[in-house]
């Protein structure tokens, strides 16, 4: 079998787990015989195509009415469906998987020719409705309208949804009931990301990893800690922001693949992650894996990596003094720390492995392939 895996790409240092879902399935595709793959993806938008996504067109813009969202996933999309009619001309396959359905609007007619599953963490509708950007105008929703009935039309001409969590599953199938989705999530590599023994020092450290900084609830953390940073306690920060020099806290400037970064997962005692906008977030993934306790808010599909509280602890969005407290019980607490380090690894095993999800994800896509497709594949064995 063939696949095609065709990646959006990372979009600017705010959003950058897109290169860490093709490591993931580099990883499970390397036990899994019978399957070819070829990797690809879109490029930087250019000069001409970022003005026509991006740029503002006064006075509309002041009113949210320039229909940014919409030009944006109109180019995306129509990007995406060149290049990835470009890579079939040269490597036909026997399926391809586009992630995420953001760059997929404009794919009707490849779908009708070829089988595509679609990958996504969350819908046009919940992306924009994070509370952490969500537009304030009251008619902001009806100008998505445009975008999620493409959206509809994508998720239903797919041959398969391929939801990462069950939030993400429930939205799609409530934006597309007539799209065939199923739970699957890429996974991660374990072997990697696997817990070690940790270094003893004088102060509990907490780890922060977001390029969003004020996004994902840096502010919150550096607010909950407080006077405490520097003196019983050590946070490291891992953004590209800018962050203001405090005692205790120190800034990373880091990639997601550095071996710096997995070494600070691997080390701290607590990782913190109280987002206002998040999907399906790799950093949390990682930290569980690492065997790391996890503090978050249950935004998007955070609750059911989680497991709604059974591997790490949920706090409210925006509530500083409940993550203080949750952040100093933890703190107090090394049996439980214990506890959930070791109920977040044993979920990463049960449903995120890499190497067990691609074997799964084979299977999936292979059941897609046309019958004649199939009869052929049995006579060569």
């Amino acid at each position: 079998m063939r696949i095609l895996f065709f990646n959006e790409g990372n979009l600017g240092s705010h959003i950058m787990g897109q290169g860490q879902m093709d490591e993931a399935l580099r990883v499970g595709l390397a036990g899994t015989p019978g399957v070819e793959a070829r990797f690809a993806g879109l490029t930087p938008m250019g000069r001409w195509a970022g003005a026509a996504a991006t740029r503002p067109l006064p006075p509309l813009a002041r009113w949210n009415l320039d229909l940014r969202t919409l030009r944006w996933h109109l180019v995306q999309s129509a990007r995406a469906r060149a290049a990835l009619r470009r890579e079939l001309e040269a490597w036909p396959a026997d399926v391809a998987l586009v992630h995420s359905q953001s760059v997929a609007l404009a794919m009707g007619r490849l779908m009708s020719e070829l089988p595509v599953a679609v990958s996504l963490d969350t819908t046009i509708a919940d992306w924009s409705g994070m509370p952490a950007w969500r537009a304030p105008q009251s008619y902001a929703a009806a100008l998505l309208g445009p975008s999620r009935a493409l959206e509809r039309r994508a998720l239903t001409g797919a041959a398969v949804v391929l939801a990462w969590t069950a939030w993400a599953r429930r939205a799609a199938e409530a934006e597309a009931p007539r799209a065939h989705v199923l739970e699957h999530h890429p996974g991660i590599d374990l072997e990697r990301y696997k817990p070690v023994q940790r270094t003893p020092r004088p102060l509990p450290r907490v780890l922060f990893v977001g390029g969003r900084f004020a996004e994902k609830g840096g502010e919150d953390l550096l607010a909950a800690l407080g006077a405490g940073l520097g003196r019983t306690v050590e946070l490291d920060i891992v953004t590209p922001a800018e962050v203001p020099e405090r005692p205790g806290v120190r800034v990373h400037r880091l990639g997601p693949a550095d071996p710096r970064l997995l070494e600070l997962q691997q080390q701290a005692d607590l990782f913190c992650l109280p987002s206002h906008g998040d999907a399906a977030p790799w950093a949390v993934l990682e930290a569980m894996a690492c065997g790391t306790p996890v503090i978050a808010t249950p935004v998007g599909g955070i609750a059911d990596m989680l497991d709604a509280g059974r591997a790490g602890t949920l706090v409210q969005l925006g509530d500083r003094a409940g993550l203080a407290e949750a952040i100093g019980v933890l703190l107090a607490d090394e049996g439980r720390r214990r506890e959930l380090a070791a109920a977040a690894r044993e979920r990463c095993e049960e449903h995120f492995d890499a190497r067990r999800q691609f074997a799964r994800l084979a299977e999936v896509l292979a059941a897609l392939r046309p019958a004649s497709d199939l009869g052929a594949a049995q006579e060569d064995a």
